[in-house]
């Protein structure tokens, strides 16, 4: 399956016009909406002038208050005004409040009116010749012609003419100016009329040359009137087409496009894919192609599904199954199914189903491997008939070597959900009656099970360190600064994700969930605020999650400005609104969350980790492990490290199985054995001095770990670190094995020493209290700087690989001390059985 910004355009006519022009332009005219954009489109005049409050019309005002021109930029400025901002001697904001441009039309303003005048009314048309408009000017010069009349003009004028209180447009379909001379034209296109002329060395009459010609166009304006009768439909159902997919329309790149179509007959003709246009023009174009060869199809009775690549909009598909328009873009390509049987019954599927693309997609990859796994059994797989209980065997080992088109293998878990996707458009088949010559013995049987291994690898490892997310907060203010969204201000855009940051930091939603809260997601109930949210993965809803007061006061900040802030209509009730009203969900897209966060993150200067480099400088941190789905495993290994219950941690979590919370307790075995394999080469004695083990196992087998370090002393090993005969003096004991992931708490023993010495001398203890404090205070000080100053000659990354050792062995005994068993489940009533 592939995907495009822009579907791409499936050429449905061979060369030039369809065969039946006449049908096809009576099907355009019966399925064009008559009252399309009223208040923008004027059908008659195939003229559009867009509306700046219009969210469907890509336009803004100018950013000075009194200028009158719109721009397809959002906070930008007018050409002129640009041009007088950069020679105004003020600040920006004093140029945008009290500058006042000049206004221009582009039309020869009238410099005088016609002097016909009676009981105080002048006649309202401008003057074109001795002060006479064109009109009353003819009518004297023909009674004088005809001998009704010997007065000169002005006598005429002041005694018998009667003065007009209308005035007379321009015959330029949608121009609206007044007409400046005797050939019905206003002074712009009189002046284009007559270059017309004299470059095609003929004299088009006025009336003939206007009723194609366009009209004065603005930035907001396009007109269709000089394009073919059959482009116009076309341009024009593309373009309510294009409205029902809820794009928005671009006045400027209309107009731009237009005036390339001008020669063409048909947006069906292929040749129009080679012309050379902007970026913008080129992408409407594609986007106007695609919905007339649809419609084409239509005509001609062909269903998109009826074709071996799928058009997914054309479909109708949804990007997700939870989306209230359809958004999927692109193809799915089904000729990569060797068998026509398997597929048109995925055809049929797709048809009967209308799946969201995520659900298309591994279905349709599904279909594929077992195409593949058929097509080297006897046969190939092509007779329905023919397939036993061997075919299905040979399916079901297909999917568990099955491989990613990169080449790497599938988790056992996606094996098995491919394996299923298959089965169940084979059931299907069957429901539909597709399938009644196939054997009932080409079935799922227990022994093709694949077997789902649920390691639980590096659970811990995607969480973002909280040194880190210390930094992140600290760089908060830059979050969205350069994002534009919809028709949201700067300020409005970084309060905003500002939110959304902290709603994925401080309670561990996944992304989708966060990007979907309602609008009314806090509730207080005696003084306790909980956060409502939606479980969509587990399909529990309306789920309480109590947070922090300062978590719900930055979300009421932001509800508050929600409030005020112009979002598309289907957004309302939403906490974080959609980008447009064109967006496929009513609320923020999660994709769009995570491309922020990520640019954000790119951007900051400096992110460090807490290891120090060889220059004494901290180490840069890896950037690309900081993505909104891993601060939901920071959230739970935060409440982890700091002793929560596992069954509290469950609940907060919302899971449904203890164990998937207890991977965040303990590190996965093979992480464990990788650190101590690390560690177990890097111990040391008491005096710092190195002191090496054999072989991890050996670590493992003669050592136990006590609060400073490891010990070896074989009646403390036997009881598992409780029986120290000298009362955990570890600097003391010939016994003591550190090892570099002890560094902190070393540290931390070193200050209570310190501390106890201190307490020691104020209360007057025996002067061997305080040599006994003070001879630890220097054996630990000595082991801390041995070890430091071996690490210190060691390779980057070798102390890189020993500093990601040490956290990890870290980790292991906080959560070997945090966690209480036996654990007993409690059944609550809103989970599932």
């Amino acid at each position: 399956m592939t995907t495009s910004a822009v579907p791409a355009f499936l050429p449905t006519a061979a060369s030039g016009l369809p065969a039946d022009v006449t049908a096809w332009e009576t099907w355009l005219q019966e399925h064009i909406t008559a009252d399309w954009r009223l208040t923008e489109w004027n059908h008659e005049a195939w003229l559009f002038t867009g509306d700046v409050d219009n969210p469907r019309t890509s336009l803004w005002p100018c950013s000075v208050r009194a200028c009158v021109n719109q721009l397809h930029i959002r906070d930008s400025f007018c050409k002129q005004c640009a041009i007088e901002l950069r020679n105004y001697a003020g600040n920006a904001d004093e140029f945008v409040a009290t500058y006042v441009p000049k206004r221009r039309t582009g039309r020869a303003a009238v410099k005088s009116f016609c002097l016909v005048e009676r009981d105080g009314q002048r006649c309202t048309r401008p003057a074109v010749s001795v002060g006479a408009c064109d009109t009353h000017y003819g009518t004297w010069h023909q009674q004088v012609k005809c001998g009704r009349t010997t007065l000169g003009i002005r006598e005429w004028m002041a005694s018998v003419a009667v003065p007009f209180l209308d005035t007379v447009s321009c015959h330029v379909i949608g121009c609206g100016g007044p007409i400046m001379n005797s050939r019905g034209l206003c002074a712009f296109h009189w002046r284009r009329w007559s270059h017309h002329n004299v470059r095609t060395g003929t004299k088009v009459d006025a009336r003939d040359w206007a009723a194609t010609e366009l009209p004065f166009l603005g930035g907001s304006r396009f007109s269709l009137i000089q394009l073919a009768p059959l482009v116009k439909l076309e341009f024009l159902y593309a373009l309510q087409h294009r409205d029902t997919l809820g794009k928005s329309v671009l006045p400027p790149t209309c107009r731009n496009l237009a005036l390339h179509l001008a020669d063409a007959t048909t947006l069906l003709d292929p040749s129009l894919g080679s012309l050379s246009l902007s970026n913008t023009s080129d992408a409407l174009l594609r986007q106007l192609r695609w919905s007339i060869s649809l419609a084409y199809d239509q005509h001609r009775g062909i269903s998109p599904t009826d074709k071996d690549v799928l058009d997914l909009p054309a479909i109708g598909l949804r990007s997700h199954s939870w989306t209230r328009q359809r958004v999927a873009r692109g193809t799915a390509d089904l000729t990569a199914i060797p068998q026509p049987w398997l597929r048109e019954l995925v055809r049929v599927w797709v048809d009967a189903e209308r799946p969201a693309v995520r659900d298309l997609g591994p279905t349709l990859r599904a279909a594929t491997l077992a195409g593949q796994a058929l097509s080297g059994r006897p046969g190939g797989g092509q007779d329905v008939a023919a397939l036993q209980f061997a075919d299905m065997t040979a399916v079901a080992a297909q999917f568990r070597t099955a491989l990613r088109l990169d080449g790497e293998p599938y988790t056992s878990k996606t094996r098995h959900t491919l394996f299923s996707r298959f089965c169940a458009v084979l059931n299907f088949g069957r429901k539909a009656d597709m399938l009644d010559h196939m054997s009932g013995s080409f079935v799922r049987h227990s022994s093709h099970r694949i077997v789902v291994e649920d390691t639980n690898e590096g659970e811990i490892g995607k969480a973002i360190p909280e040194f880190v997310i210390r930094q992140l907060n600290d760089a908060l203010d830059s979050i969205g600064a350069d994002m534009p969204y919809g028709r949201l201000t700067r300020d409005d855009i970084q309060m905003m994700f500002r939110t959304v940051y902290i709603v994925l930091r401080d309670t561990g939603r996944r992304p989708g969930e966060v990007a979907c809260l309602r609008e009314d997601c806090l509730e207080t109930i005696d003084g306790e605020t909980s956060l409502v949210w939606d479980n969509r993965k587990g399909k529990r809803l309306r789920r309480r999650l109590p947070i922090t007061s300062d978590t719900a006061h930055a979300i009421g900040q932001w509800q508050l400005r929600r409030r005020s802030l112009p979002v598309p209509e289907h957004s309302t009730g939403f906490l974080f609104p959609a980008i447009s009203h064109g967006a496929g969900a009513p609320h923020i897209d999660p994709n769009t969350v995570s491309a922020v966060i990520r640019e954000w993150v790119a951007s900051l200067p400096a992110l460090v980790t807490d290891t120090v480099g060889p220059d004494g400088e901290p180490l840069p941190f890896d950037r690309t492990r900081i993505f909104p789905r891993a601060f939901r495993n920071s959230y739970a290994q935060r409440h982890a490290d700091e002793g929560t219950p596992v069954d509290v941690l469950k609940d907060l979590m919302d899971h449904v199985d203890v164990n998937t919370t207890m991977g965040y307790y303990k590190v996965t075995l093979r992480r464990k054995q990788q650190a101590v394999k690390t560690l177990s080469a890097r111990v040391v004695d008491r005096d710092g001095n190195p002191a090496p083990f054999r072989s991890s196992l050996a670590y493992e087998r003669s050592s136990v770990a006590v609060p400073f370090g490891g010990c070896t002393e074989p009646s403390n090993v036997k009881a598992g670190g409780h029986a120290c005969r000298i009362r955990f003096q570890c600097a003391g004991c010939g016994f003591y094995r550190p090892d570099p992931s002890y560094l902190p708490a070393i540290e931390q023993q070193i200050n209570d020493l310190r501390a106890d010495r201190e307490t020691a001398q104020a209360m007057g203890a025996a002067e061997f209290v305080i040599r006994n404090l003070t001879e630890q205070i220097d054996a630990y000080h000595q082991v801390i700087t041995n070890m430091r100053a071996k690490l210190a000659e060691l390779p980057t990354d070798e102390r890189a690989e020993i500093e990601e050792a040490s956290a990890i062995m870290r980790k292991a005994r906080a959560g070997h001390r945090h966690l209480k068993l036996p654990i007993t489940p409690v059944q609550r009533s809103d989970t599932p059985r």
